[in-house]
């Protein structure tokens, strides 16, 4: 692999695309195949194949409150390229897979995102034809004008001649050519990138945070470019550079990454310094090993994805023998979606890795409505995924709402009218981060 390090030209090239109408993903999830490619979906209904022909773009677009959910994206034909533009508030791209390898090498940005939004189980680990910068794609970049908060999760981001989440942006000085950045905030969890130019995870704001993340070969696995972003639980191994990378050698900012239970071996300090040390050798080089990761673009349109390993205190990482299970019993806690008064129709839907029930009696929301257990009507269900987890939803409104017993962890919630509805947990309003971080083993409720 050859290195690099992006010169200030290189940076100032990059710029957010125009807002265009190939494809607009609509807030109910629904994605419209037009001109330039073709759509079916797949077999069992799992989610939508739109196939680029040889030598197009298929563009997508996403605004305020718009989401793009199970849908792969098929650039094997030659020269078939994918551009996605996701800016605004409340957006969501979930359950997204790119099949093919990207065979362009000219520089590109497909997938440029800002504002407030969601990125959850994207896969484009297929590779690049390009081998050195920047002969190719960035996985994910974070626009120099993003001022929100940005949140990625369970990617597999492989093999491609730029960084694979470019998110430094936001941190640009005042002198920088773009501006000074937005200021926005960054936080990628629970991901996997590996064998990518420049970076695997780059971030730079003080609130920006890379958590449970493993790289593997890239040109260094974590870049801290700006100010003191924290790093959480990873695993950074044979960087080329460095597996920690601090500040830039263009801007000569000095930056300050925050480290916690980080494990690596190398590192490279441009200007500044790093608050911590490793916490000993890497334990996980694979996307197996952390837990949600889509290992390939079918299972991550479908929403499957890795179950993980743990790593643990003494250097070796627990696996799904008998030995080093965790023996947390799961707690029971009360889910539920609550309306405003003048709400119509909002539909919403979870995961759980447990059982999960409707309410027998009335639950009294704190914020003032009343749900009535067990007065479902034939829009609501409870039914079991492919993968065992158990799937539950359905519509309300009017101040109303639905209420559920959960057992174990809540893995994922989707509301299609956030300005209308709130969900509770235990009688606590919480976002839906903290409820997947409250039910989860052994954490207990908020």
């Amino acid at each position: 692999m050859t290195t690099h390090e992006e010169t200030r030209s290189e940076a100032d090239e990059r710029t957010l695309v125009d807002r265009r109408s190939c494809l607009k993903a609509a807030a109910s999830g629904v994605a419209l195949a037009l001109t330039g490619a073709t759509s079916a979906a797949a077999a069992g209904g799992d989610y939508d194949v739109i196939e680029v022909p040889a030598g197009q773009t298929h563009t997508i677009t996403l605004g305020d409150g718009d989401t793009l959910e199970n849908t792969l994206i098929d650039i094997s034909a030659r020269n078939a390229k994918f551009q996605i533009s996701a800016r605004g508030s409340g957006w969501e791209v979930r359950n997204l897979g790119i099949r093919g390898n990207w065979d362009e090498t000219t520089k590109a940005e497909p997938f440029i995102v800002s504002g407030d939004g969601v990125i959850d189980n994207y896969y484009f680990a297929d590779g690049a034809t390009g081998e050195t910068y920047p002969n190719g794609p960035t996985g994910i970049y974070v626009a120099n004008d993003h001022s929100g908060t940005i949140e990625i999760n369970n990617v597999n981001i492989q093999d491609l001649p730029d960084n694979a989440i470019y998110g430094s942006s936001p941190g640009d000085l005042p002198q920088h050519s773009l501006g000074a950045g937005g200021g926005g905030d960054v936080i990628i969890t629970n991901s996997y990138a590996a064998d990518c130019v420049s970076s695997s995870f780059r971030v730079g704001t003080d609130g920006s945070r890379v958590e449970n993340c493993v790289s593997v070969g890239s040109d260094c696995g974590f870049w801290g470019f700006y100010n003191a972003p924290k790093v959480v639980d990873c695993d950074f191994s044979d960087s080329e550079l460095g597996d920690i990378r601090v500040g830039d050698g263009q801007w000569q900012d000095d930056a300050t990454p925050r480290l916690e239970n980080v494990r690596y071996e190398t590192e490279v300090i441009h200007s500044g310094s790093i608050d911590g040390s490793s916490a000993g050798s890497p334990q996980r080089t694979s996307p197996e090993e952390v837990a949600g990761v889509p290992r390939s673009a079918e299972e991550a349109a479908s929403g499957g994805g890795s179950d993980g390993t743990s790593p643990s205190s003494d250097g070796s990482a627990d696996n799904d023998g008998d030995e080093g299970e965790d023996d947390t019993e799961p707690e029971e806690h009360l889910l539920a979606f609550v309306t405003e008064p003048d709400a119509r129709f909002a539909g919403y839907e979870f995961s759980a890795d447990g059982a999960v029930e409707f309410t027998d009696a009335p639950y009294e929301s704190p914020s003032g409505g009343r749900i009535e257990g067990g007065t479902y009507d034939a829009a609501d269900f409870i039914e079991e995924a492919d993968d065992g987890t158990i799937r539950a939803g359905g519509v309300t409104g009017g101040g109303h709402g639905d209420a559920f017993t959960v057992v174990g962890p809540v893995t994922s919630i989707d509301v299609d009218q956030p300005e209308a509805m709130w969900i509770e947990l235990d009688g606590e309003e919480l976002s839906v981060e903290a409820v997947l971080e409250a039910t989860a083993v052994g954490e207990g409720s908020q």
